[in-house]
């Protein structure tokens, strides 16, 4: 198989129309039709139907879609790479991926810093897939910022911090004091985030007594939204206690001890394993980690007008 039909395939995976497809690669017309035609026999599959302004992938066409895309990806990137990185010289987007935590708590004094470095730099915050980094990896992502289960045996990583869960509620609550018993916790109606979202967010402890016996009356797919849930309200909230410590500093919330202790979660760096020796990796550790200490400091107390 001619290897150049890669990139007249993506582009007609990718297009509306033959004629835009033809244009991104900088064919004509007819050149294009004549790759397409010997796409098809390839494949033996139609791949794309065009009927007058709309245009349909056929299932294999469908199911190409994210390999073609991986392999113009790496090839992008092979021919990109120099085995040097000069921010201040470099013209190209970066992107990370991390949860709404991460980016909220961690990643809005990491990009400024970023952006600083190399001013021809645009950053892009990935969407955030639950479950494998491969498929973040996939779609472009420089460096994701997992909890560590979520990193594959052959995906490179960095430990960054260690957090662990606390409960919150409002710093008006009619009954709870500073800690929950087993019973206050168990008997409390709670918020929560979406199910993918809490299995990660838990530490994998959600489907554990007593966290799989709360009863969780809300749930929202937006980590910043539970603090506000609690406000005014009998809520509880579990969560990371470094996230919950940033929301008390500002709202009128206030932790309290769980009554039964998490376990840690580590959160880890993580980039693909052909990428090791890829120098704008390590720049961006370099950024990465220059900033941990920054998420460790004190928070200012929340303090009542």
């Amino acid at each position: 198989m001619n290897l150049n039909l890669l990139y007249a395939l993506d582009a007609i995976l990718r297009s509306r129309t033959l004629t835009e497809a033809g244009r991104s690669v900088s064919l004509s017309q007819p050149a294009m039709s004549m790759s397409l035609r010997r796409l098809r026999d390839h494949f033996r599959d139609e791949l794309v139907l065009y009927r007058g302004a709309d245009r349909q992938l056929t299932a294999l066409g469908e199911a190409l879609r994210p390999h073609i895309a991986r392999v113009m990806r790496d090839v992008t990137q092979a021919f990109g790479l120099s085995l040097d990185f000069d921010p201040l010289a470099a013209r190209r987007s970066i992107s990370i991926a991390a949860d709404e935590a991460i980016e909220l708590m961690f990643l809005r004094s990491v990009v400024p810093d970023i952006l600083r470095a190399g001013p021809g730099l645009d950053v892009r915050l990935a969407p955030f897939h639950y479950g494998s980094v491969d498929r973040m990896f996939d779609e472009g992502v420089d460096i994701a910022i997992v909890p560590e289960m979520m990193a594959g045996p052959t995906t490179n990583i960095l430990p960054l911090f260690d957090h662990g869960l606390v409960g919150m509620i409002c710093d008006r609550h009619p009954t709870f004091g500073d800690s929950l018993s087993l019973r206050e916790y168990r008997d409390g109606r709670h918020a929560a985030l979406v199910e993918d979202a809490e299995r990660i967010a838990s530490f994998a402890q959600s489907d554990t007594p007593p966290f799989s016996d709360r009863r969780i009356v809300v749930r929202t797919g937006h980590c910043a939204m539970l603090p506000h849930l609690v406000i005014g309200t009998d809520l509880i909230v579990t969560a990371s206690n470094w996230l919950t410590q940033y929301f008390a500093s500002i709202l009128p919330v206030r932790l309290v001890d769980l009554p039964v202790p998490g376990e840690l979660m580590r959160m880890v760096a993580a980039w693909p394993e052909h990428r090791s020796n890829d120098p704008l990796i390590h720049w961006l550790l370099d950024r990465i980690v220059d900033r941990i200490d920054w998420l460790n400091a004190p928070l200012p107390r929340y303090q009542r007008r």
